[in-house]
């Protein structure tokens, strides 16, 4: 027998075999411990691994969607507030003309000739400045706003821009003298005011539609990430009692190979 080499009886290798797995049992429990997570790398378990994965890039791409809903209504809201500064000022210049119409003075109607036409130059500035992150749904050169809600062909909103400047909306610059304020010029305004609250309307739809579809990405996104954590993460309580019955069990195992020891030592004295 080479004199490196050392028979183990059958109890002692089983006390041995004992021992390794709960050693090997207690480091686990110990990881799980301070990581917080039952599966933390594809040998855990590849299966819980790859499924919580897939969740979390899930999650991720709904979240992703929610930032995007998230601009889209931020786009939606300055034009709505660029529309309703429009139609304030529509309301203005109705009652400019029509004290104009009802005026007999030429100096008064030129006054309020001058007031008209820059009120009607600030609905062309209001309209140009309605933009948001370099869109704008009011201006003459208004563009769409596009927002997706998944990779799929279609799954999206597309909300077209209006222009609701001045030249847009019909309403044409008085004479500097006030001479041309008629019922014409109450038309245009009505007109005008009739279209901007088709915008409004069709812009407040869009929101809505964009809200929704938010809210249910974020609550998709909320479930795909518990999901994911239910397949990785620990129980701590649970950990922790189970690290707690390990190490009594390997004190035990110490101590019951202790025993043997000492019993084996005892039949030797015989001999």
């Amino acid at each position: 027998m080479p004199v490196d080499q050392i028979n183990l009886t059958a109890s002692a290798r089983d006390v041995l075999v004992t021992q390794q797995s709960l050693a090997a049992s207690a480091a686990q429990r110990s990881q799980n411990l301070s990581t917080g997570k039952k599966v933390s790398r594809v040998t855990d378990d590849a299966v819980a691994f790859a499924a919580a994965r897939a969740l979390t890039e899930r999650a991720s791409d709904l979240s992703a969607v929610k930032d995007s809903v998230g601009q889209g209504v931020s786009t939606i809201n300055a034009a709505l507030a660029g529309a309703e500064g429009v139609n304030s000022l529509l309301d203005q210049m109705k009652g400019i003309a029509t004290a104009a119409i009802a005026s007999g003075d030429s100096a008064e109607r030129s006054a309020l000739a001058t007031q008209y036409n820059q009120l009607r130059g600030q609905v062309d500035s209001l309209a140009a400045d309605a933009g948001y992150n370099g869109v704008n749904l009011l201006s003459a050169s208004s563009s769409a706003l596009n927002v997706a809600f998944g990779t799929q062909v279609g799954d999206s909103l597309t909300v077209n821009g209006q222009n609701v400047s001045s030249a847009g909306l019909g309403v044409t610059a008085v004479a500097a003298d006030g001479s041309d304020f008629s019922a014409a010029t109450l038309a245009q305004l009505d007109s005008a005011g009739a279209t901007v609250n088709a915008v409004q309307s069709s812009l407040g739809s869009n929101l809505t539609a964009l809200g929704i579809r938010g809210e249910a990405a974020a609550s998709q996104a909320v479930i795909a990430q518990a999901g994911a954590s239910r397949l990785t993460e620990a129980d701590l309580n649970e950990e922790a009692a189970m690290l707690v019955a390990t190490q009594t069990r390997q004190q035990l195992a110490r101590a019951g190979q202790g025993v043997s020891q000492r019993a084996q030592e005892s039949l030797l004295t015989l001999f």
